[in-house]
């Protein structure tokens, strides 16, 4: 007889998603494939379904010549309509860039011991990619901050080769003051802002703040204090244990843009590619204003904080970075017989370039082709049919993860009574019913991605399917061992 199997074993509390798409690539699909892998179920508050829909970029096309480009779609699905909003900003070559003001942040606490490594690699990428005429500054934080080198005019080869040496010497150590760490960056930052450069934090780190008297909602106000001053903050973040949570909200708050980072040739790739994703704006303060008809209401949204009043539903996005994308997608429930031309709403956007100046876009009427469709019919429109997969996945997700956790509880109980007894039965029945039931969520599922993917040519999902496949392995494995009586 076997040790009894607990499900709890292999569910580990983490942040939250990797941040999707634009500025939230942690929360999403990444991070929830790695952990899969090794056998391990993300708890419900942990699936971020905003982050699930933003992590792809929906072939957004790139704007002719102003700063960023709106694309707009709608789709239907049994009772319910989809709005779909993307932004895709303008892509400046890196060369052409104003000036860049960076203060790069290094976590160098106990808790990033076996991954300082990247770390290091990855500030090296960043140097060497920074121009003659930038600033640049370094600090590093754990149970306190300092400056390590202050803001430096890159002149020269050598004065990069200066930064390298210092980073090679750090060594980690303690607990992490991540408030310590962001207010000593600001502070450096802002002895050489100006408003024509690009002036940011990037704090590289695994977001476990454990030391100081400063709690998370400090953290967070200190980001938007900062970003009204015009300085930005880029959050990067490493490794399996990473509090993903708190660091992609500084990102949010602080108009900057989050990256999770699973692995070094990841991170490579991010550094060698995407730096400008993550440090340049195209485009700042965006108000969406998102106004609906008669015979629309508004049931949810997902993409970026809003609120509604009456049938306007406002969205706030702090940036948009160069070249990169956020998308946002409005759940809504319709009257057929009472839409005017197949309208469902009217799209109005303003935001401020990187001179400050107001630009006021739309309005741009998004209308469905039919205002009914037969049951069980994918969307018609390609992108929302897209994204609506991704709602679907995290959804399901999440629903596996609150069975999941039944299973923990019923499993708990398990242990109070003796072996053979009614009770003990009656236990590992309801256990394997729960089992059941995840291991069908996760077939439906898959057949529903796969039919979408496969509708969009193929090669969609394939992180999603990956963690669902895996789920059905885990699941499959602890299912045979209730069944062979294989516990004790």
């Amino acid at each position: 007889m076997k040790k009894l199997f607990l499900v709890w074993w292999f569910i580990m509390i983490i942040g939250t998603y990797v941040f999707a798409a634009g500025s939230a690539e942690g929360g999403g699909s990444n991070r929830g494939t790695f952990l899969s892998r090794g056998g391990y179920i993300i708890l419900p508050e942990d699936i971020k379904i905003e982050n699930y829909i933003a992590q792809n970029d929906y072939n957004y096309p790139l704007p002719h010549q102003d700063n960023l480009n709106v694309i707009t779609a709608a789709g239907l699905k049994d009772e319910n309509a989809y709005i779909q909003i993307g932004l895709k900003g303008k892509k400046t070559m890196f060369s052409e860039l104003p000036p860049l003001n960076i203060t790069f942040c290094i976590d160098r606490s106990g808790s990033m011991s076996e991954i300082m490594v990247w770390v290091k690699d990855c500030f090296y990428i960043f140097i060497d990619q920074l121009r003659d005429g930038d600033f640049i500054s370094l600090v590093d934080m754990n149970t306190n901050a300092q400056v390590l080198i202050p803001s430096t005019h890159i002149k020269s080869q050598a004065d990069r080769t200066v930064f390298k040496r210092t980073v090679d010497k750090i060594i980690a150590n303690g607990g992490t003051d991540i408030y310590a760490g962001m207010l000593e960056s600001y502070k450096e930052n802002e002895k050489n802002y100006n408003h024509g450069y690009i002036n940011r934090v990037v704090i590289l780190t695994d977001g476990m703040h454990n030391f100081g008297e400063k709690i998370n909602k400090d953290i967070l106000d200190l980001a938007r204090t900062y970003n009204k001053k015009g300085i930005d903050i880029s959050t990067i973040l490493l490794g399996i244990n990473t509090a993903t949570g708190l660091m992609v909200d500084v990102a949010i708050e602080g108009g900057g843009s989050s990256r999770f980072i699973s692995d070094h040739d990841e991170m490579v790739k991010i550094f060698q590619t995407e730096l400008d994703r993550m440090l340049v704006p195209a485009a700042r303060d965006l108000k969406i204003t998102l106004i609906l008809p008669d015979g629309v209401l508004f049931k949810e949204a997902w993409g970026y904080k809003h609120y509604k009043e009456e049938n306007t539903i406002h969205y706030y996005v702090p940036t948009l970075h160069n070249g990169d994308y956020e998308t946002i997608l409005a759940e809504l429930s319709y009257n057929p017989l009472r839409l005017n031309n197949n309208l469902l709403g009217n799209l109005y956007l303003e935001y401020k370039d990187l001179n400050n100046n107001q630009k006021n876009l739309g309005p741009y009427s998004i209308e469905i082709e039919n205002s009914v469709v037969p049951a069980n019919q994918l969307i018609k429109d390609r992108r929302v049919r897209e994204a609506e997969g991704f709602l679907t996945i995290a959804r399901g997700l999440i629903d596996i993860a609150h069975k999941t956790i039944k299973i923990n509880t019923l499993e708990r109980d398990l242990q109070q009574y003796r072996n053979p007894s009614p009770q003990r039965d009656d236990i590992i029945q309801q256990i394997t019913v729960a089992l059941r039931q995840n291991i069908q969520i996760g077939k439906d599922l898959t057949h529903y991605l796969t039919t979408i993917s496969d509708s969009l040519g193929g090669n969609k999902y394939e992180k999603e399917l990956e963690i669902l496949q895996n789920y059905d392995a885990t699941f499959n494995d602890v299912y045979g061992m209730y069944e062979n009586n294989s516990i004790q």
